[in-house]
C-alpha cells in the first residue's frame, strides 16, 4: 500500500480520444503529453494510446528524448523553444520542431548537417511565439534554409474555450490569411490550430487536432463543460491515507500559525499528504476532500507532508483513503487557479498507479 497515490485509468484516456476523434474524422490526432502528460505519466500514457494517435506534442527537448529513448516511435513535435545545441539531436531522433524567428532559424540551419522536420509557428493573437501577419516576407525567407524541411504551420487559440468567439474568429482569419500567403512557397502537409476546446466544439479546419487537457477527461473551461456534447471521463483520482484520528476540545488550535481554532468539540484526522506532494498550501482552511464518500474540510494550514481535516460525524480510521479534488474545477476556483495547474503540480514523490482492462493495475515503471 502507498500512503498516497495518483490512480490513472488508461482506458478512460483512450475513450476520451475516441470520443473527440468522432467529431473530426478527417483530422489527424495529436496527443499533448507535455509536463509528463499533465502529471499522469507520459511514457505510460504514450504506450497505451500510441496505436490510436498520429502525433505526440511536448514542450521541451528532454520530454521528447525521454519518449524516443523508451521506444515511442510515434511522430513527436516539440511546441516551444529549444537551445541551439539540441536541434542536431532532434534531427537524429526524428523529432519535429517549431520555427518562429528568422534569425534563430538561420542559426539552427547552420548548426545542422542533416534535415529536420519543421512547423512554422504563427502568432495570430496569443502573443507568445511566432511570425505575425505582417511578417510574410520573413516567413518566405525560411525556404532558403536547406536543412529545415517545412512540413507544417501552426498557431494557437487564446480564447477558444470562451462563449464569445469574436477573438477566436479573428485569430482564425489571420491564420488563414498567412497560410494563403505562404502556401505556394512551402509544401505544408499539416496546417493546424485546433486545441482541446476547438477540437471538441468548433469546425475550424485543422489537419491536426492538438488535444491536451481533454485527453485526461478535464474540460478546458466551465463553458465548454456546460455546452459540450462530448462526454469526457476524468482519468485520474488523487488519494491519500488517514494517518491519525483524534478528538479535540473547543478552543484547540490546529497546525502552524494557529489559523484554525475549534469552535466546538470535534474529531480531526491527519492525512499523509502535503504541499511537497503537490496539495497546495493555498488549500489551508478552505480545501474540501471526500472521506468514505462524505465531503469535509481541511482545517489549519497544509503542512509540507501532512494536513488535517474535520471528520466530525464521519466513521473513519487510520489507513482509510481519502479522495483529494472530489470536484477539481471547484477546488481550483477556491485558490484562483485552474485544473491544469492542480494536475501538473502533483509531485513525483506521489506514486502513479495505472489501471486498464488489458493490463490490470500496476505501478509506474
Amino acid at each position: 500500500m502507498e500512503e498516497n497515490y495518483l490512480l490513472v485509468d488508461l482506458d478512460k484516456i483512450l475513450n476520451n480520444i475516441k470520443s473527440i476523434k468522432k467529431k473530426a474524422q478527417k483530422s489527424k490526432f495529436c496527443a499533448v503529453l507535455k509536463a509528463d502528460a499533465y502529471g499522469l505519466g507520459s511514457l505510460e500514457v504514450a504506450n497505451y494510446i500510441k496505436n490510436y494517435i498520429d502525433y505526440i506534442a511536448v514542450a521541451q527537448f528532454k520530454e521528447a528524448k525521454y519518449l524516443r529513448e523508451n521506444g515511442i516511435k510515434t511522430p513527436i513535435l516539440i511546441l516551444g523553444y529549444l537551445p541551439l545545441d539540441k536541434y542536431k539531436e532532434c534531427a537524429k531522433l526524428g523529432i519535429d520542431v517549431v520555427i518562429y524567428d528568422l534569425d534563430y532559424a538561420k542559426k539552427i540551419n547552420e548548426s545542422l548537417d542533416s534535415k529536420i522536420n519543421c512547423h512554422i509557428g504563427l502568432d495570430t493573437g496569443h502573443t507568445r511565439i511566432g511570425f505575425r501577419d505582417f511578417e510574410i516576407e520573413k516567413i518566405n525567407k525560411l525556404k532558403d534554409l536547406v536543412n529545415l524541411n517545412f512540413i507544417g504551420a501552426m498557431s494557437h487559440f487564446a480564447t477558444a474555450d470562451e462563449k464569445d468567439l469574436t477573438y477566436t474568429k479573428e485569430q482564425y482569419k489571420k491564420f488563414t490569411y498567412i497560410i494563403n500567403q505562404i502556401k505556394e512557397d512551402f509544401d505544408l502537409k499539416l496546417v493546424h490550430i485546433a486545441n482541446s476546446a476547438a477540437s471538441m466544439e468548433y469546425d475550424f479546419k485543422s489537419d491536426l487536432l492538438r488535444v491536451g487537457i481533454s485527453l485526461y477527461g478535464i474540460y478546458p473551461s466551465d463553458y465548454i463543460k456546460e455546452v459540450s456534447k462530448i462526454k469526457l471521463e476524468q482519468a485520474f483520482e488523487f488519494k491519500a491515507q488517514i494517518s491519525f484520528v483524534k478528538k479535540v476540545k473547543k478552543g484547540t488550535s490546529i497546525s502552524y500559525g494557529r489559523t484554525f481554532v475549534a469552535e466546538k468539540d470535534m474529531k480531526v484526522a491527519t492525512v499523509a499528504i502535503g504541499y511537497a506532494d503537490g496539495f497546495k498550501r493555498s488549500f489551508s482552511n478552505i480545501g474540501e476532500v471526500l472521506v468514505n464518500g462524505k465531503p469535509t474540510k481541511v482545517v489549519g494550514r497544509v503542512c509540507m507532508d501532512q494536513m488535517m481535516i474535520d471528520v466530525s460525524g464521519i466513521d473513519c480510521k487510520i489507513g482509510d483513503y481519502i479522495t483529494l479534488y472530489p470536484d477539481i474545477y471547484k477546488e481550483a476556483k477556491k485558490i484562483n487557479t485552474i485544473a491544469y495547474e492542480l494536475m501538473t503540480s502533483i509531485s513525483k514523490r506521489v506514486p502513479r498507479i495505472y489501471k486498464s482492462n488489458i493490463l490490470g493495475e500496476y505501478h509506474e515503471g
